[in-house]
């Protein structure tokens, strides 16, 4: 994916046609987390960037945290996204995973907000269906959808990056949807 140089110089409004807005989508995880990077002007979607935040398994957990938070800031100050949104927190019956991926979105969550960006979330149903018009869609029918939507090959690249890719999309949906009415609260 080609990445974009310069920034729309109208600010954004927070309602598409009313300008360009650059969305940040954040797939969280401990070990690979996503990012999808989409400019939106009306109802044109435009890739920027997109990739994972990857970290090994022979990191503690303090130190995979750490450099999930450097990549998000380094992302945020490269890119200058006006709006982020990220995966909602779901259901896992194994306790300990919860409190990893919980630690994970904090981290992001956290380090985000500190530099001023709003945080939008939304649960892995409704981006699916804001994508592909369907809540239970598998990750390859996401993917397919996002190469669609955004004119881009997505053949090599991890399900995580094109899930973040459909966090933007979703994002920038729900702007288009009334006026921006089923935008959710900021976090």
């Amino acid at each position: 994916m080609k990445s974009a140089s310069a920034k729309s110089s109208s600010p954004p409004t927070g309602v598409l046609g009313a300008g360009s807005l650059r969305i940040l989508g954040v797939d969280t995880a401990l070990r690979t987390t996503g990012f999808g990077i989409v400019d939106a002007c009306g109802n044109t979607f435009s890739p920027v960037d997109c990739g994972v935040v990857k970290t090994t398994r022979s990191q503690p957990l303090s130190e995979c945290l750490r450099r999930l938070a450097g990549g998000m800031r380094e992302l945020a100050k490269t890119y200058a996204p006006d709006v982020v949104a990220i995966e909602g927190a779901f259901y896992c019956k194994n306790v300990r995973t919860s409190m990893v991926l919980g630690s994970a979105r904090g981290a992001v969550i956290a380090t985000l907000a500190e530099m001023g960006i709003p945080i939008y979330e939304y649960a892995p149903r409704r981006v699916k269906q804001s994508v592909c018009g369907f809540g239970n869609a598998s990750k390859q029918q996401v993917a397919l959808l996002v190469s669609q939507i955004l004119k881009v090959a997505v053949g090599n690249l991890p399900d995580d990056a094109t899930d973040a890719l459909a966090l933007a999309i979703c994002h920038a949906q729900a702007l288009a949807t009334s006026g921006g009415l089923s935008v959710p609260d900021p976090l």
